[in-house]
C-alpha cells in the first residue's frame, strides 16, 4: 500500500508556527546553495521533518510547492532558492497541484478538504469538505479553470472523483466507479479528459463533459500515479505491482517499461515537458529516466537512503526533484 496508509515514520510538530518554518526553510536551502540550488544532488530542499508526498512546479518554473505529512505544504522560489510560504493545515498534506498561470495552489489532505491558496502571499482562498475521507491527488485542468480531487481510506471509502470550478470551488460534477481508494488524478492535455487510477488495480478515463468512462486494465495491484505525455497520446501509470507501464490511448494497450516486481512498488512518474524521456521512483530509493519511444534506460541512479514518492521535472528539462521518507527534496540533473 501506499505510504500514507502506513504508521508514519515520525510524529509531526503541530506546535511551529508558519513563520518560524519558512525562516527556518529558508535558512537551510540558503546556506546550503553555494553555488546553484540544482549543480548537482548535493544542493536540495530541506525543511520538512516528515515524509513528502507530492511536488508540484509552476509552468514557468518560479515556484515549487512541496506536499507533506508535517500537515504543511512549503511554497519554494525556485530563482531565490528559498521557501517563501509554509501553508498550514490541520492534517497530513497529501497532495498539491499549481495554477497554470502559477497565481493559485490547490491542497488535498488528511482531512478531506480541498483548499486553494493565493501562491503569491501564501494566504488561504478557499476551503471545502466534500470528500469523505482523505483527499490524496489534485489537478487543475488545463485552462485552470476546473479542479479535480479525490481520495479514500484502506477500505475504499469514499472513492468520487469530485470536479469543482476553481473561481468558487463550486461542484461540477462526481465520477463515481473505483472500489477501492484512488491515488491519483490528472487532465489530459487537452482539458476533455480526467484519468484516475486505483487501489483496484484499474486506471479510468473520464470523459469531463458527458462523465463516461472508460478502463485501463493489466496492472496487478494498487495503481498509484498517472502522468500524460505533452500530446495526450501516451499514459505513463506506477504500482504497488513494481512495474512502469505506458498506455498506447489510441488502442488502451499498456506495456511494461519496467518491471522492479512486488517487493519494490514505483509510486511517481512524470514526462518530460517534451515527452521524449520518462522519470519514475520508487522503493527502491532510485531515480530511473528512459527513453520513451526506444524504451532504453538512460540513467539509472540511488537518490536517497529511503524511499522516494514524488517526482517533478523544471519546466526546461534540466533538473528532476524528488522527495519522499526523509522528507528531503532531492535535485539531481537531468541525462543530456
Amino acid at each position: 500500500m501506499f505510504p500514507w496508509l502506513r504508521t508514519p515514520r515520525i510524529t509531526s510538530n503541530l506546535g511551529r508556527s508558519l513563520s518560524a518554518l519558512v525562516f527556518a526553510t529558508a535558512a537551510v536551502v540558503a546556506s546550503a546553495a553555494a553555488t546553484s540550488v540544482f549543480a548537482s544532488t548535493s544542493q536540495n530542499y530541506e525543511g520538512h521533518d516528515e515524509y513528502v508526498y507530492m511536488i508540484a512546479v509552476s509552468k514557468d518554473g518560479q515556484l515549487m510547492a512541496t506536499a507533506s505529512g508535517d500537515d504543511t505544504v512549503i511554497v519554494w522560489d525556485v530563482r531565490r532558492r528559498v521557501a517563501v510560504h509554509a501553508l498550514q493545515h490541520d492534517a497530513a498534506v497529501y497532495a498539491a497541484a499549481i495554477s497554470p498561470d502559477g497565481r493559485s495552489i490547490a491542497t488535498g489532505g488528511g482531512d478531506g478538504r480541498v483548499t486553494l491558496w493565493n501562491a503569491q502571499n501564501g494566504h488561504r482562498i478557499e476551503s471545502v469538505s466534500q470528500h469523505g475521507d482523505a483527499v490524496y491527488c489534485v489537478d487543475y485542468s488545463p485552462d485552470g479553470k476546473l479542479l479535480a480531487s479525490a481520495g479514500g481510506s484502506t477500505d475504499g471509502g469514499d472513492t468520487v472523483c469530485r470536479i469543482r470550478r476553481t473561481a468558487d470551488l463550486e461542484l461540477v460534477s462526481e465520477f463515481s466507479g473505483h472500489s477501492l481508494q484512488v491515488y491519483g488524478v490528472v487532465f489530459s492535455p487537452d482539458g476533455q479528459t480526467v484519468v484516475t487510477s486505483s487501489g483496484d488495480r484499474t486506471i479510468r478515463r473520464w470523459n469531463v463533459g458527458t462523465g463516461e468512462s472508460s478502463v485501463l486494465t493489466g496492472h496487478t495491484s494498487d495503481v498509484y500515479r498517472c502522468a500524460f505525455t505533452p500530446d495526450g497520446k501516451r499514459l505513463a501509470s506506477t504500482s504497488q505491482d513494481g512495474t512502469v507501464r505506458v498506455w498506447d490511448l489510441q488502442t488502451n494497450q499498456g506495456t511494461v517499461l519496467f518491471d522492479g516486481s512486488k517487493k519494490n512498488p514505483m509510486y511517481a512518474v512524470r514526462f518530460t515537458r517534451d515527452g521524449k524521456r520518462l522519470a519514475a521512483v520508487g522503493d527502491d530509493r532510485r531515480l530511473r529516466i528512459w527513453a520513451v519511444d526506444e524504451s532504453s534506460l538512460l540513467s539509472d541512479t540511488r537518490v536517497a537512503p529511503c524511499a522516494l514518492y514524488s517526482v517533478a521535472i523544471l519546466p526546461d528539462d534540466s533538473t528532476i526533484v524528488t522527495a519522499g521518507e526523509d522528507g528531503i527534496v532531492y535535485t539531481v540533473p537531468a541525462p543530456k
